[in-house]
């Protein structure tokens, strides 16, 4: 019998070597496919890798031309390069001028003695830079000293952690106070120099150092000259076409309109200066545009070409038929023959830079044309390619603009110019008079300078004069490390008229605010800086207390009948009248025909009340010719007493002026923002800037509006309240006894009481109130815009609620602000600074988006992370890991074919060789069976 054999060990044949072969077979065909499709991927990956490569270079070249700076192509050539060179703007005329040089500019140079060391300590104290005009008879002998009223004088305080060369030099460098100082070794020692930072001769240094006698080595003043003058300062002095002209430096712009010159040396004779337009550099930066899309559209067309003649069907390159490619082309060539309006040259096509349709539709740049358009309108070149604003008017200047912005023409009003915040002081007749002195007893005060508060220290000693203490004054708050970190300063000047001080801010707009936060009585009494609720108290100004004249001698208009029911209570510093009654307690009546003769009555009656407590208080009469009021004001010597009036009653209010509470005049008074229109639109302001609004409907200011008032002239100073600003709570509000009870004057004088509250202040918040017809209450606006601006009442006391017509909340018909909505004004996000001028029309401002600013954005968001390269080349990276991941399911797959083949044979060989088993044992069988049947067969 056959014996049955397997595919294993029984047939001879190796089961491994055919399970591979069926393996392989099944793997062969799909990883050809898997790499046929990764290649493809990694080809096209890399391709996109290529063009985004060369979109940014193409990019980075438009880039050049998307500045205005790039189009200020005028070129100045000196005869004499040692002498002077210059360079030209845009604006600057062809022309050629004769120069002759006789000095350059120099810096004030100073140098100390020499020291041992540079860690040597010197002394503590303080140095004073001033800047001005040193006046020397003959060669160095010092004469005297003028101030240079257009540079800050700056004071350096030197401790014990400072008071080395090393140390004073690295103070008077942090400060940047127009000194450079370093530290020389000249051979005997170390000696410190100081430079100043601007040149000529009204920028001399003069130093006056106090404190340790040791530190008196650094004065450089009238009184003592122990620093060396190493360099004198001196102005630059030369002709223009035989004109004379000096200038503190050597670098000098405006003598010729749009050419700064670069005076390098002294002239032996006349250089010669010609100024012509030469747009050769903007040239070639557009040549370099031009060269740098023709090498994009020669690699997009290689990498998308296709060749009908190969094979049977054509063959293609890797990015044939690709459509992120031919968005982005599309799109490119789209912005390169877009045309602009509104300007000489609306295209590229009429400045020379054309597409040629015979060589593959490439750019071709002519250069001749250009420089021919240029000369002509340089101005129009600049708009055609780059992003600029052109105002009409010479006090407003374009700032920027955001991508809402559309390129047009746009009208300019204003409503309101900016303001700087203003501070002025109490008058303190003494200032006059000079010969003030400063000890450790009157110099201190704390300031509060557009949201910074910093500690002030004056320098002790006798000034001369008010303006000299007012210098000193500036000088020690602008000297403050905190101020200067964060460009803030004020200026101080001398108000002779007034007899005060009075500081105004650098900065515009509403957060410009400057206030006294501390200061002690001698202090205040000497300088008449106070903090609020301090210094005289001013009464309300009426009609009825004016003089035909305004003087306090003359007859009043209409005599002033006064009786025993005018009450009022006095108090000063916590020291108070009691309740006092004019005339008097006998209660007969007194006409008082003169303003001398009712002030000469109160104050008698009112120091008699306070003479046991050593106060003395003036009376004044003041009139207002604006509107032909007068006032009467109550003070002391000390202009930080806190001076305040109660138990006011209606004849007091109305007949003297007086009202609950403190009178003190206004001193800080907060800047303002610019207001206006922008192509009819109103616009938001922020100090000096005027940003065109964001929506059709412009963002609105919250307000406070609830009911009509009640009965005004029942206030009294326990009517109080208080109100959240902008989610900012002010302190406690009150009017007292109102004299002039009509609803305009008193939303005049709540909003005075809300924008005076400290707390307000301190925040930068204000209201606008006005009496509102329709309600016949008072509407409260808040001074911001948007959706954070709320004006809401937090709480009330007293009878507030019904004579103002207060509720809590935003009242019954206020509400918040909002944000812009509806469609963008086609000015949206312009963005221009008005520096001088006044309200009104003031012209327009034409916006131009030109073809560089258009197409860098575009290629900005096509490279972007949101981009059609970046989502193409996601899209590639996506399908390699999806090949990856068929690469993996692929082993699994055929792993778990292998072991099933491998199952299979097993299965197979098992069954075999059972198989075998039974042929074998019938096998052996046979014979024995073929024995039994044999014999049978015999018989």
């Amino acid at each position: 019998m056959a014996t049955i054999q397997s595919l294993g060990i029984g047939s001879g044949l190796l089961t491994s070597d055919l399970l591979e072969q069926l393996v392989e077979a099944e793997r062969a065909p799909a990883t050809a496919r898997l790499d046929r499709d990764q290649d493809i991927a990694e080809a096209r990956l890399s391709a996109f890798g290529e063009v985004r490569s060369m979109l940014a270079t193409f990019n980075t070249s438009v880039k050049q031309l998307n500045s205005v700076s790039a189009f200020n192509a005028s070129q100045a050539n000196s005869s004499n390069d040692s002498v002077l060179t210059a360079t030209a703007s845009s604006v600057a005329v062809d022309g050629n001028y004769s120069i002759n040089v006789q000095k350059l500019a120099q810096q004030h140079t100073l140098a100390t003695q020499s020291y041992e060391s540079t860690t040597e300590a010197i002394g503590v104290g303080s140095l004073t830079f001033r800047f001005g005009t040193t006046e020397f008879e003959g060669a160095s002998a010092y004469q005297g000293f003028t101030v240079n009223p257009d540079k800050q004088s700056r004071s350096i305080t030197i401790n014990s952690s400072n008071n080395t060369l090393a140390g004073i030099r690295d103070a008077v460098n942090k400060a940047k106070i127009g000194v450079q100082a370093t530290i020389v070794d000249d051979g005997t020692g170390f000696r410190l120099l100081f430079t100043s930072t601007d040149g000529g001769a009204n920028n001399s240094m003069e130093i006056t150092a106090t404190g340790s006698a040791s530190l008196g080595a650094f004065n450089y003043n009238l009184g003592s000259q122990d620093m060396q003058q190493t360099q004198l300062a001196q102005d630059a002095e030369f002709t223009v076409n035989g004109l004379a002209i000096t200038r503190n430096s050597n670098l000098v712009g405006g003598v010729i309109p749009g050419v700064t010159l670069n005076l390098k040396g002294v002239s032996a004779g006349p250089a010669s200066l010609t100024i012509s337009k030469d747009p050769s550099d903007l040239m070639d930066k557009v040549q370099g545009v031009v060269d740098s899309y023709n090498a994009l559209k020669t690699m997009t067309d290689v990498l998308t070409a296709f060749n009908p003649d190969a094979g049977e069907n054509g063959q293609g390159s890797v990015l044939t038929g690709d459509r992120g490619i031919r968005t982005i082309m599309n799109q490119v060539n789209s912005a390169l023959r877009s045309f602009s309006l509104g300007s000489t040259y609306g295209s590229l096509a009429e400045v020379g830079v054309t597409t040629n349709q015979f060589n593959d539709y490439m750019m071709e740049f002519d250069r001749s044309a250009f420089q021919e358009a240029f000369q002509a309108d340089p101005k129009a070149i600049t708009a055609l390619f780059a992003t600029t604003g052109i105002p009409s008017d010479e006090n407003v200047s374009y700032v920027s603009a955001s991508s809402a912005t559309q390129p047009g023409s746009y009208s300019l009003e204003i409503t309101r110019m900016a303001e700087a915040g203003r501070y002025q002081g109490i008058g303190v007749s003494a200032l006059a008079a000079g010969n003030i002195d400063i000890t450790d007893a009157n110099n201190s005060f704390n300031i509060f300078v557009n949201s910074r508060e910093v500690s002030i220290d004056l320098t002790e000693g006798t000034y001369a004069t008010a303006e000299l203490l007012a210098e000193e004054i500036q000088r020690q708050v602008n000297s403050s490390s905190e101020l200067i970190e964060t460009a803030n300063s004020v200026t101080v000047t001398y108000n002779s008229d007034q007899s005060r001080f009075e500081m105004t801010s650098n900065r515009f707009g509403s957060e410009s605010a400057i206030r006294i936060i501390e200061v002690d009585s001698a202090t205040a009494a000497t300088l008449g800086l106070v903090k609020e609720g301090q210094g005289p108290y001013q009464g309300l100004e009426l009609g009825s207390l004016a003089t035909s004249d305004g003087q306090s001698s003359s007859l009043f208009n209409t005599p002033l009948l006064v009786d025993s029911d005018t009450q009022y209570s006095l108090t000063i510093n916590g020291a108070t009248t009691g309740v006092l009654t004019l005339p008097g307690d006998a209660g007969t009546p007194v006409t008082y025909n003169t303003p001398d003769e009712l002030t000469a009555a109160l104050k008698s009656q009112i120091d008699a009340a306070l003479a046991g407590d050593g106060i003395t208080v003036n009376v004044d009469y003041v009139y207002n010719s604006d509107d032909d009021t007068a006032r009467l004001v109550f003070s002391t010597a000390n202009a930080g007493d806190e001076i305040s009036f109660s138990d006011i009653n209606l004849a007091s209010a109305t007949r003297l002026g007086l009202f609950e509470g403190r009178g003190e005049p206004v001193t800080s008074i907060r800047g303002t923002d610019v207001a206006g229109l922008i192509n009819g639109v109103e616009a938001r302001g922020t100090g000096q800037v005027l940003v065109a609004s964001t929506g059709e409907n412009p963002e609105t200011a919250g307000y406070y509006l609830n009911a009509a008032h009640g009965d005004l002239s029942t206030s009294t100073a326990a009517d109080k309240f208080r109100l959240r600003v902008d989610g900012v709570l002010s302190g406690q509000i009150t009017l007292g006894v109102l004299a002039n009870t009509s609803s305009t004057a008193v939303a005049n004088t709540l909003q005075t009481a809300i924008n005076n509250d400290p707390a307000l202040i301190a925040a930068g918040k204000s209201v606008t109130v006005a009496y509102d017809a329709d309600s016949g209450g008072f509407k409260m606006t808040s001074g911001s815009r948007g959706a954070s601006s709320s004006v809401t009442i937090s709480s009330l006391e007293g009878n507030a609620a019904a004579v103002f017509g207060f509720a809590a909340g935003a009242g019954a018909a206020g509400q918040s602000g909002s944000a812009a909505s509806g469609d963008a004004d086609p000015a949206s996000g312009l963005r221009i600074r008005i520096t001088d001028g006044d309200v009104g029309n003031r012209g327009t401002v034409d916006y131009f988006r030109g073809v560089a600013s258009r197409l860098t954005a575009l290629i900005d968001s096509m490279l972007g992370s949101d981009g059609v390269l970046t989502g193409r080349s996601d899209s590639l990276n996506a399908e390699l890991e999806r090949i990856a991941e068929k690469r993996v399911d692929l082993a699994e797959r055929l792993a778990l074919t292998e072991r099933r083949l491998q199952s299979s044979f097993l299965a197979n060989e098992i069954i075999i060789s059972n198989f075998n088993s039974t042929a074998s044992f019938l096998e052996s069988q046979l014979p024995m069976l073929e024995a039994l049947v044999t014999p049978n067969r015999k018989k």
